[in-house]
């Protein structure tokens, strides 16, 4: 495969079959499935919507005359598509447009390789199985969608997402859903120093904490992890993030105020400095991580740069 000049990029999710069927695990995948008391009814019904969603969206894509390439994630990586850091990178089809074909989970990290002008759509591969929260249609919908998608009657919107910039300059994408800092052991104390910066008048307001690690979410991101802590949803287009520290230890005679909150992007930066020897950030799940050591410090902030033009789902009522 290569990537090429073509209309449109498809990025498409692996189901489960294709993902365990041809990596080596170590372990036969069916004799698993068998001592599991499973069986591959489920996992082939959702491979065989996956397939039918691809299969439509090809031929309507041919039909149209509108060249495409369509790549999974694996692929985007192994052919050294880079992430979009705000002016650079990623992926650039001629129509400016790149579709997710799956779940959110797709979405998500095709939404790493977009930004600029160019925009994105989610077409739900399998909604009877999966939520799609992000997802703007579902495979049913793919006729009408490209019809909509190329008359230039799609409304895409600008969406806000967070910039992660560490001292060591690891690359790393913007976060469209999420970010977790925390100890790369899930059963360490994780320490830090967390600190909030007021853009308008410089004030920084700062505290170390000894907790379960640092929750981070944009609004596209406010109904996911994060919302265990009860925050007010903002709407998915506001410049809004919301942060919250998970687990925290409070000593006797202690208070602490930077615990959970929501913060308007354009006025607040937030940085977490590392007092672990091992620490990890992750990126809208765990395949978008890099390591913190000791006295590293993450910035976080919502630039502009990093919007990205997505076509948001109906039912988020905007």
């Amino acid at each position: 495969m290569t990537i090429k000049d073509v209309d449109v990029f498809v990025v498409q999710k692996q189901t489960a079959i294709e993902r365990y069927t041809k990596r080596n695990l170590g372990v036969d995948f069916f004799e698993y499935l068998e001592r599991d008391g499973q069986d591959l009814t489920r996992l082939a019904s959702v491979h065989n919507t996956h397939m039918q969603a691809r299969h439509a969206l090809t031929r309507a894509l041919e039909s149209r005359g509108i060249t495409y390439q369509m790549c999974n994630l694996d692929e985007l990586s192994a052919f050294g598509v880079e992430y979009f850091d705000g002016e650079h990178g990623g992926l650039r089809p001629k129509s400016g447009v790149v579709i997710s074909l799956g779940g959110d989970g797709t979405l998500l990290h095709a939404s790493h390789h977009c930004g600029g002008d160019v925009k994105l759509i989610g077409i739900n591969s399998c909604p009877d199985h999966s939520v799609g929260h992000l997802c703007a249609a579902t495979s049913p919908q793919i006729e009408a969608t490209l019809d909509q998608l190329f008359s230039a009657k799609m409304q895409f919107r600008p969406v806000s997402r967070i910039k992660v910039k560490t001292d060591s300059a690891k690359s790393l994408p913007f976060a469209l859903n999420d970010i977790l800092m925390c100890h790369k052991h899930p059963a360490a104390t994780s320490r830090y120093q967390l600190t909030l910066h007021n853009i308008a008048n410089g004030a920084l307001v700062s505290e170390k904490h000894k907790s379960s690690g640092v929750w981070v979410a944009t609004p596209a991101g406010a109904t996911a992890a994060i919302s265990t802590y009860g925050l007010p949803v903002p709407a998915i287009t506001s410049h809004e993030f919301l942060f919250a520290v998970r687990e925290i230890y409070t000593p006797p005679n202690e208070a602490y105020s930077l615990i959970c909150q929501k913060l308007d992007g354009k006025l607040f930066e937030l940085s977490f400095f590392c007092r672990m020897r091992q620490g990890i950030i992750c990126i809208d799940g765990p395949d978008a991580q890099a390591d913190l050591g000791f006295g590293e410090s993450v910035h976080i902030s919502m630039p502009e740069t990093g919007q990205l033009l997505m076509a948001v789902p109906a039912y988020k009522g905007i």
